[in-house]
């Protein structure tokens, strides 16, 4: 049998853990085709040339995530399979998530749809929108205009009876 030496802390450190999860505003879950999706947090920077979405999206394999985009609105979708235990096993603790993601960013309309890639590594998704060009403000020259001659006139006519 081994001696476990008691430690205030630890009960201290899992106190605060708990009151964390007490005072953290619940996930947001919505039901989307019979699944339950948690919101997925993002980061969005933007540069002069694209806008640039990341997301974590740990224990997911690239084939698990499905982005579109769609009338301005880039949609990421990450499924996860379920994790079913075996009766001989159960949790002691379980603390990572098993749901699967879901989030909508609304864009201006100003990106290059059929341009945007999607890349995965080490669990983070990063998808980068190209911005399209503005249309610059073109100076149209005004000119001093000529009174019209008598031929360029128009004339109305009576009409004949």
């Amino acid at each position: 049998m081994a001696v476990v030496r008691w430690s205030p802390w630890n009960d201290i450190f899992d106190l605060h853990t708990q009151m964390d999860h007490l005072f953290q505003p619940a996930a947001a879950t919505t039901s989307r085709n019979g699944v339950e999706y948690t919101s997925l947090p993002v980061d969005i920077r933007q540069t002069e040339a694209a806008f640039f979405v990341e997301a974590s999206v740990p224990g997911f394999a690239p084939d698990d995530v499905e982005v579109t985009f769609d009338d301005g609105v880039l949609t990421i979708a990450g499924r996860r399979s379920s994790t079913e235990t075996s009766k001989d096993n159960t949790y002691v603790r379980r603390e990572r998530r098993s749901t699967s993601v879901f989030r909508q960013v609304g864009l201006p309309s100003e990106v290059r749809a059929q341009d945007i890639t999607a890349t995965f590594e080490n669990g983070v998704l990063r998808v980068e929108i190209p911005r399209a060009q503005k249309a610059a403000p073109q100076r149209i020259p005004v000119t001093v205009g000529a009174t019209p001659t008598t031929s360029e006139k128009i004339v109305e006519h009576a009409p004949s009876a």
